[in-house]
């Protein structure tokens, strides 16, 4: 008779080592199995599929009404919007050149624009400049956390998960010929109307079935889900894990084509205050502008974008 084979047991969870004098020691979290390593590969994959077709599907329902969407937030935009002692927070390196737009094409881009490293190729990149109604709006939402913040343990750079670094706060001053402020309602209800009518693309469903999600991915038919989805603090989510824009980021991308020459949004950091979205681009011709409102040093290159300099820096 053939001996029986011992199948070997799993250790059991060993209790943590008593903490020595350099501090604790590691603390197991969390065991899991080559298979379930693999289950949660093809969830990943899955779900990245999900988002795939989410976006792709309805491409070709946003190109067919490419031309009623620019039309609806021509109508929903406002003409002649001036501002002043608003703030735009730019690292210490950037410092003569604190209203240039190059920075907002690099990495997935802003929250209303494209970057260059969103999946290259497959979606054009455009710049946007961001600047904020005040000091403490303008560095929460660079930062995750208002700057005089007290008794926290994570400091506003480790919530924004970079390093402590020499920054410059710039005042400034402007006015938009033509801006579309998407906390009015009325502003997004014409171009509400329109993707109301679209319709969930056929994959969706079995792929959300396949994950077994507790909210299957659904469209946006109000005015409420459409600012729901442009207000979103953690919009990054698509183009970080899924190389995909954010749908606030396609918006942007219909407000430029529109010609809008900014969008008004509230701060998702900060209630109860106002952010900018400019698209110099559009400038060409009309007489938008946004200047540094304070003296300069001499040897500052870029403090002024309007008609005349665009998008050109």
């Amino acid at each position: 008779m053939a001996r029986r084979k011992h199948r070997p047991h799993a250790d059991p969870p060993r209790a943590p080592a008593p903490a020595g004098p350099e501090g604790p020691s590691l603390i197991e979290l969390e065991r899991f199995s080559r298979a379930s390593l693999h289950e949660w590969l093809r969830a990943a994959d899955q779900l990245g599929r999900l988002q795939a077709a989410l976006y792709f599907g309805l491409e070709s329902s946003r190109q067919e009404q490419g031309q009623a969407l620019i039309d609806a937030l021509r109508a929903g935009a406002r003409v002649g919007f001036e501002f002043e002692d608003w703030s735009r927070i730019v690292d210490y390196r950037y410092t003569l050149q604190p209203v240039s737009v190059a920075g907002s094409v690099k990495g997935e881009g802003g929250r209303f624009n494209i970057g260059a490293l969103l999946s290259p190729g497959a979606f054009t990149p455009f710049p946007a400049l961001y600047l904020a109604e005040d000091y403490a709006t303008a560095y929460r939402e660079r930062f995750g956390q208002v700057p005089d913040a007290k008794n926290l343990d994570l400091t506003g750079a480790e919530l924004a998960l970079r390093r402590p670094g020499s920054f410059t706060q710039v005042r400034l001053q402007g006015r938009l010929d033509l801006v579309l402020d998407v906390g009015d309602p009325a502003a997004l209800k014409p171009f509400v109307d329109i993707i109301k009518q679209f319709a969930l693309p056929k994959t969706v469903g079995p792929l959300a079935h396949k994950l077994r999600l507790r909210r299957p991915p659904g469209m946006v038919r109000t005015v409420a889900g459409l600012q729901r989805q442009l207000f979103q603090a953690n919009w990054r989510i698509l183009p970080m894990q899924f190389d995909l824009p954010a749908n606030s980021q396609v918006f942007g991308r219909v407000a430029s084509a529109a010609g809008l020459h900014g969008i008004l949004y509230p701060s998702a950091r900060q209630e109860g205050k106002q952010c900018l979205a400019l698209f110099p681009q559009n400038w060409r011709g009309g007489g938008s502008f946004v200047e540094v409102a304070d003296p300069v040093p001499p040897e500052a290159k870029l403090v002024r974008l309007d008609a005349t300099t665009g998008a050109a820096e």
